[in-house]
């Protein structure tokens, strides 16, 4: 798009976030977080050399690493910070991708792979290095994460990808069936692997910790400020709301799962799916030891993983894919149940006060997508479930987008945006796949 041409998308503002019943009340981190800072919406003309649609963890660390240059930042957000999946994910930092690194090289070629590797590797040092630089008091830990296998196949799986990453300098071992017993305290799983430097947080206080540090360090943030309009003209944007509108020289969209019509096929290139999470109250401390008693994360080896943790409180929490809306019934939240039970018989008579969903962003590749839409326009997205670890480094690559230019390469190629075919009919596709890998599963 030329700097003489205008582009101008709207965008309903009645369809550009969830609604009110949305669930996040009922979460567990909306009740343990603190409250959100008290933000401005965005009314009248400001400018800023940089705008960031979007107050999720990639917004949000792009925000820091502009700051961090001295780049004046203004960040705009159709709710507060953390209100997608930012703040109702598991709050599991995995620093590794999906794939297995030599895939990886084989797709984007030796150099580019090798970069996207390292990137990935050091994703839980920059989550870390974030909370510790701006002081975020957001239950960080640091205890590594598990993969179990069922079953012997799925063991030889796993044990392949945890040698795989190891090579290429992940700390990362095998754990044979007495030690995944040990540290898992269930015997559900005959094999796995353990990431050591993986971790977790509580993720709403995490996004609401980086809003504070951006704003505290001269970042405007406006809040309830849906954006409905997108247009350059002569080199500069403009972004419109129902009040107000912001005009840099570089915008920044990072709105993932979240994503509206706001560009055309953006929407389109990423399925948007529902994690779902149910938790207990802080469980007695016998019972509570007797469940991850080294508090490592976990997950499942299932094609519809299983997720599960403790946080700070002692409190047990598992998530899983769920149904097409943001506020899960109690009759969703009975299989995930059921699993947890199956998983820690103690637990049968433990109750589930809490449950909540979010929107997940996936890509038919199963990796983070990052897209120059125009001169000036950037955005990262589509984080298939590792998005806490990956945003922080993504932030980072975002941020030198827009100071280079596009002038140097990133460390992170840079892809065509192509719309899923047929996108329109992604939900009745995607409940046919999970009801086939929910029979695979089950065979399994």
């Amino acid at each position: 798009m030329s700097d003489s041409h205008s582009i101008a998308i709207r965008q309903s503002v009645q369809t550009s976030v969830e609604r009110p019943g949305d669930g996040l009340d009922r979460s567990l981190w909306a009740r343990t977080a603190p409250a959100a800072p008290a933000l401005p919406v965005l009314r009248g003309s400001h400018r800023a050399e940089v705008v960031v649609v979007g107050a999720g963890y990639t917004g949000l660390a792009t925000a820091l690493a502009l700051i961090e240059h001295g780049v004046q930042v203004a960040i705009v957000d159709a709710r507060e910070p953390g209100f997608g999946a930012s703040g109702r994910n598991g709050g599991q930092v995995i620093p590794v991708f999906k794939h297995e690194p030599q895939a990886i090289m084989a797709r984007f070629g030796e150099e580019a792979g090798r970069d996207m590797i390292d990137m990935v590797m050091r994703s839980a040092d920059d989550v870390f290095a974030l909370i510790d630089k701006y002081g975020i008091a957001c239950d960080a830990e640091r205890t590594g994460w598990i993969q179990g296998a069922r079953n012997a196949a799925s063991g030889q799986v796993l044990h392949r990808r945890c040698l795989a990453w190891r090579k290429v300098g992940a700390d990362a071992r095998p754990l044979d069936a007495d030690e995944i017993a040990q540290l898992s305290g269930t015997t559900h799983f005959r094999s796995g692997w353990l990431l050591g430097n993986a971790g977790s947080v509580n993720p709403l206080k995490y996004a609401r910790g980086l809003a504070s540090a951006a704003v505290g360090r001269g970042a405007s943030l406006f809040v309830g400020s849906p954006v409905v309009r997108l247009e350059s003209v002569d080199g500069a944007w403009r972004v419109a709301t129902p009040e107000g509108e912001l005009h840099a020289r570089r915008v920044v969209l990072a709105t993932n799962g979240y994503s509206t019509r706001l560009w055309p096929g953006l929407r389109e290139s990423i399925v948007p799916l529902y994690s779902m999470q149910i938790a207990t109250d802080p469980l007695p401390a016998a019972l509570g030891a007797s469940i991850l008693p080294r508090r490592q994360t976990m997950t499942d080896d299932r094609h519809l993983v299983h997720y599960f943790r403790r946080d700070a409180a002692g409190r047990f929490v598992i998530g899983a894919r769920g149904p097409f809306r943001p506020d899960p019934s109690a009759h969703d939240a009975r299989r995930l149940i059921a699993m947890a039970r199956r998983l820690y018989p103690q637990l049968d008579e433990v109750a589930f006060p809490f449950r909540w969903a979010g929107r997940v962003a996936m890509t038919p590749d199963f990796m983070p997508h990052l897209h120059r839409l125009a001169p000036g326009l950037t955005t990262a997205l589509g984080f298939n479930g590792r998005g806490v670890a990956m945003t922080a480094a993504m932030g980072r690559v975002l941020a030198q987008a827009c100071l280079d230019d596009g002038d140097r390469r990133l460390p992170y190629p840079v892809s065509a945006l192509r719309p899923i075919p047929l996108h329109r009919l992604h939900r009745a596709g995607v409940q046919m796949m999970m009801s086939y890998y929910r029979l695979r599963d089950r065979l399994a």
